[in-house]
């Protein structure tokens, strides 16, 4: 069946959850009171991880050869992100500040980039980021790839 990329990674997504419920299961059924019952069978449980973990990859990989196309926009999104975040962390504080615990020593700072500018430096990144996702959007609205979901809808 053709699925759009955008469908692709919410089943990916939803792949990703499955598995993930099936494993709290198994954590929690695994080991019980001898005499009691448990509310799985967690060897068949097991199985269908396996199972699902095998479509999980054949539709990761299938989006990836998909993505050929779009990986500038992905990585640079990736890097604008990063920068965004690095820039969050960079001290700003500047001009004479009381040291700790009410003393009367004054230190005095300087800064190479200013708040103002990270401030600016971090909306430019934000638009770039923005016009990256509406690009990204489109793209997998767009494209499309060949995938049987394992689940249920």
């Amino acid at each position: 069946m053709q699925i759009t990329l955008a469908q692709a990674l919410k089943e990916k997504n939803r792949i990703s959850g499955e598995i993930s419920r099936l494993w709290g299961l198994v954590a929690k059924e695994n080991s019980c009171k001898e005499g009691h019952t448990r509310c799985i069978d967690v060897l068949k449980a097991r199985e269908q991880i396996e199972g699902l973990t095998a479509k999980l990859i054949e539709l990761k990989t299938k989006i990836g050869k998909a993505n050929e196309g779009n990986l500038r926009d992905i990585y640079t999104m990736e890097e604008c992100k990063n920068k965004m975040k690095r820039l969050a962390q960079v001290s700003t504080i500047e001009g004479a500040h009381h040291d700790r615990y009410d003393s009367d020593e004054v230190t005095q700072y300087t800064v190479e980039i200013t708040a103002k500018e990270i401030v600016e430096e971090q909306h430019q990144l934000q638009l770039m980021c923005n016009r990256l996702q509406d690009a990204m959007d489109l793209y997998n609205a767009t494209h499309k790839i060949e995938f049987d979901t394992p689940l249920t809808k």
